[in-house]
Protein backbone atom coordinates (compact mmCIF):
# COMPACT_ATOMS: atom_id res chain seq x y z
CA UNK A 1 0.00 0.00 0.00
CA UNK A 2 2.79 2.41 0.95
CA UNK A 3 4.66 1.64 -2.27
CA UNK A 4 1.51 2.32 -4.31
CA UNK A 5 1.02 5.70 -2.62
CA UNK A 6 4.65 6.70 -3.12
CA UNK A 7 4.50 5.87 -6.84
CA UNK A 8 1.24 7.83 -7.10
CA UNK A 9 2.91 10.94 -5.66
CA UNK A 10 5.99 10.52 -7.86
CA UNK A 11 4.07 9.99 -11.13
CA UNK A 12 1.53 12.80 -10.86
CA UNK A 13 1.92 16.23 -12.44
CA UNK A 14 0.59 18.47 -9.64
CA UNK A 15 2.88 19.46 -6.76
CA UNK A 16 2.44 17.96 -3.30
CA UNK A 17 1.79 21.39 -1.74
CA UNK A 18 -1.56 21.50 -3.51
CA UNK A 19 -2.84 18.72 -1.24
CA UNK A 20 -1.56 20.39 1.94
CA UNK A 21 -4.20 21.70 4.34
CA UNK A 22 -4.80 25.45 4.34
CA UNK A 23 -3.70 27.17 7.56
CA UNK A 24 -6.57 29.43 8.62
CA UNK A 25 -6.08 32.91 10.04
CA UNK A 26 -6.83 33.36 13.74
CA UNK A 27 -7.86 37.01 13.65
CA UNK A 28 -9.98 38.49 10.89
CA UNK A 29 -10.37 42.22 10.43
CA UNK A 30 -13.06 42.01 7.76
CA UNK A 31 -16.65 40.87 8.15
CA UNK A 32 -19.69 40.60 5.90
CA UNK A 33 -20.87 44.02 4.72
CA UNK A 34 -17.48 45.80 4.90
CA UNK A 35 -16.37 48.08 2.07
CA UNK A 36 -13.01 46.85 0.76
CA UNK A 37 -10.58 47.67 -2.04
CA UNK A 38 -8.65 45.06 -4.02
CA UNK A 39 -4.89 45.63 -3.59
CA UNK A 40 -3.49 43.01 -5.98
CA UNK A 41 -4.55 40.89 -8.90
CA UNK A 42 -6.47 41.59 -12.10
CA UNK A 43 -9.13 43.63 -10.25
CA UNK A 44 -6.59 45.80 -8.43
CA UNK A 45 -7.99 49.19 -7.41
CA UNK A 46 -11.65 48.18 -7.61
CA UNK A 47 -13.90 48.50 -4.57
CA UNK A 48 -16.77 46.34 -3.43
CA UNK A 49 -18.76 45.03 -0.51
CA UNK A 50 -18.03 41.70 1.14
CA UNK A 51 -20.94 39.33 0.54
CA UNK A 52 -19.59 36.26 2.33
CA UNK A 53 -16.58 35.17 4.38
CA UNK A 54 -15.02 31.69 4.00
CA UNK A 55 -12.93 31.25 7.14
CA UNK A 56 -11.74 27.70 6.40
CA UNK A 57 -10.12 28.67 3.10
CA UNK A 58 -9.14 32.30 4.04
CA UNK A 59 -11.26 33.72 1.22
CA UNK A 60 -13.92 36.40 0.85
CA UNK A 61 -16.62 36.89 -1.77
CA UNK A 62 -16.64 40.52 -2.93
CA UNK A 63 -19.50 41.93 -4.96
CA UNK A 64 -18.52 42.46 -8.62
CA UNK A 65 -14.91 41.27 -8.15
CA UNK A 66 -13.24 38.18 -9.67
CA UNK A 67 -15.97 37.54 -12.23
CA UNK A 68 -15.73 34.25 -14.11
CA UNK A 69 -17.76 32.88 -16.99
CA UNK A 70 -19.46 29.51 -16.67
CA UNK A 71 -21.07 27.69 -19.54
CA UNK A 72 -24.48 26.21 -18.78
CA UNK A 73 -26.04 23.47 -20.80
CA UNK A 74 -29.72 22.82 -21.29
CA UNK A 75 -29.38 19.73 -19.08
CA UNK A 76 -28.16 21.79 -16.09
CA UNK A 77 -30.83 24.47 -16.33
CA UNK A 78 -33.99 23.88 -18.38
CA UNK A 79 -34.77 27.61 -18.48
CA UNK A 80 -32.02 28.23 -21.00
CA UNK A 81 -28.44 27.49 -21.89
CA UNK A 82 -25.61 29.91 -22.43
CA UNK A 83 -22.78 31.60 -20.64
CA UNK A 84 -23.38 32.78 -17.11
CA UNK A 85 -21.18 35.23 -15.21
CA UNK A 86 -20.46 34.22 -11.61
CA UNK A 87 -18.44 35.78 -8.78
CA UNK A 88 -15.67 33.67 -7.31
CA UNK A 89 -14.02 34.21 -3.89
CA UNK A 90 -10.57 35.78 -3.58
CA UNK A 91 -7.91 35.37 -0.91
CA UNK A 92 -8.11 37.60 2.15
CA UNK A 93 -4.59 38.96 1.58
CA UNK A 94 -5.76 40.62 -1.64
CA UNK A 95 -8.30 42.91 0.06
CA UNK A 96 -7.91 45.87 2.41
CA UNK A 97 -10.50 47.84 4.33
CA UNK A 98 -11.26 51.38 3.20
CA UNK A 99 -10.42 54.19 5.62
CA UNK A 100 -13.68 56.01 6.50
CA UNK A 101 -12.05 59.46 6.50
CA UNK A 102 -9.59 59.33 3.59
CA UNK A 103 -11.22 56.68 1.39
CA UNK A 104 -7.93 54.84 0.83
CA UNK A 105 -6.93 51.26 1.67
CA UNK A 106 -5.66 50.89 5.20
CA UNK A 107 -4.34 48.32 7.64
CA UNK A 108 -6.30 47.71 10.81
CA UNK A 109 -5.34 47.57 14.46
CA UNK A 110 -7.56 46.61 17.35
CA UNK A 111 -8.45 49.03 20.09
CA UNK A 112 -10.87 49.44 22.97
CA UNK A 113 -13.31 52.21 23.87
CA UNK A 114 -13.68 53.62 27.40
CA UNK A 115 -16.48 51.15 28.19
CA UNK A 116 -14.31 48.21 27.07
CA UNK A 117 -15.95 47.36 23.75
CA UNK A 118 -13.45 46.24 21.08
CA UNK A 119 -13.23 48.34 17.89
CA UNK A 120 -11.24 48.34 14.65
CA UNK A 121 -8.96 51.36 14.24
CA UNK A 122 -7.49 52.54 10.94
CA UNK A 123 -3.69 52.80 10.94
CA UNK A 124 -3.84 55.45 8.21
CA UNK A 125 -5.91 58.09 10.01
CA UNK A 126 -6.68 56.62 13.43
CA UNK A 127 -10.42 56.63 12.73
CA UNK A 128 -12.69 53.93 14.08
CA UNK A 129 -13.97 51.60 11.35
CA UNK A 130 -17.59 50.75 12.21
CA UNK A 131 -18.89 47.21 11.87
CA UNK A 132 -21.83 46.81 9.55
CA UNK A 133 -24.53 45.18 11.64
CA UNK A 134 -26.64 42.60 9.89
CA UNK A 135 -30.21 42.92 11.23
CA UNK A 136 -30.85 39.27 10.39
CA UNK A 137 -28.33 38.22 13.07
CA UNK A 138 -30.06 40.01 15.95
CA UNK A 139 -32.06 37.80 18.35
CA UNK A 140 -35.13 40.00 17.90
CA UNK A 141 -35.08 39.40 14.15
CA UNK A 142 -34.43 35.66 14.45
CA UNK A 143 -37.33 35.13 16.85
CA UNK A 144 -39.80 37.62 15.36
CA UNK A 145 -42.26 34.93 14.21
CA UNK A 146 -41.83 32.62 17.20
CA UNK A 147 -45.06 31.40 18.74
CA UNK A 148 -45.09 29.53 22.04
CA UNK A 149 -46.14 25.91 21.66
CA UNK A 150 -47.95 23.58 24.01
CA UNK A 151 -44.78 22.43 25.77
CA UNK A 152 -43.22 25.92 26.09
CA UNK A 153 -43.12 27.50 29.54
CA UNK A 154 -44.64 30.96 29.74
CA UNK A 155 -42.29 33.77 30.87
CA UNK A 156 -44.49 34.56 33.90
CA UNK A 157 -44.30 30.95 35.09
CA UNK A 158 -40.56 30.71 34.38
CA UNK A 159 -39.82 33.87 36.41
CA UNK A 160 -42.01 32.82 39.34
CA UNK A 161 -39.99 32.30 42.53
CA UNK A 162 -40.56 28.77 43.78
CA UNK A 163 -37.48 28.21 45.96
CA UNK A 164 -37.68 29.96 49.30
CA UNK A 165 -34.48 28.60 50.79
CA UNK A 166 -33.82 26.06 53.56
CA UNK A 167 -35.29 26.28 57.07
CA UNK A 168 -32.06 25.67 59.00
CA UNK A 169 -33.72 25.64 62.42
CA UNK A 170 -35.92 22.68 61.40
CA UNK A 171 -32.92 20.87 59.91
CA UNK A 172 -30.88 21.44 63.13
CA UNK A 173 -33.78 20.19 65.30
CA UNK A 174 -34.12 17.06 63.15
CA UNK A 175 -30.35 16.42 63.36
CA UNK A 176 -30.33 16.88 67.15
CA UNK A 177 -33.23 14.43 67.42
CA UNK A 178 -31.30 11.89 65.31
CA UNK A 179 -28.17 12.22 67.51
CA UNK A 180 -30.22 11.85 70.71
CA UNK A 181 -31.92 8.70 69.36
CA UNK A 182 -28.53 7.27 68.33
CA UNK A 183 -27.02 7.88 71.76
CA UNK A 184 -30.08 6.29 73.44
CA UNK A 185 -29.68 3.13 71.30
CA UNK A 186 -25.94 2.95 72.05
CA UNK A 187 -26.66 3.01 75.82
CA UNK A 188 -29.01 0.02 75.48
CA UNK A 189 -26.28 -2.11 73.87
CA UNK A 190 -23.77 -3.90 76.03
CA UNK A 191 -20.64 -5.76 75.03
CA UNK A 192 -18.69 -8.58 76.69
CA UNK A 193 -15.15 -7.64 77.58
Amino acid sequence: MLKALSTFYLNRQTPIAQFAKQITFDKWNVIKGDKVVIVSGKDSGKTGTILRVYRKSNEVLVQGINQKFKRKSLLDDPSGSGIQQITRPIHLSKVALIDPEKGKPTKVQRGFLEDGTPVRVSKLSGAIIPKSLDPAKSPAHRHRNKVDGIKDTSPALALQVTYKGEDFSAIKAEFDQFIAEKERKEQLLWFDK
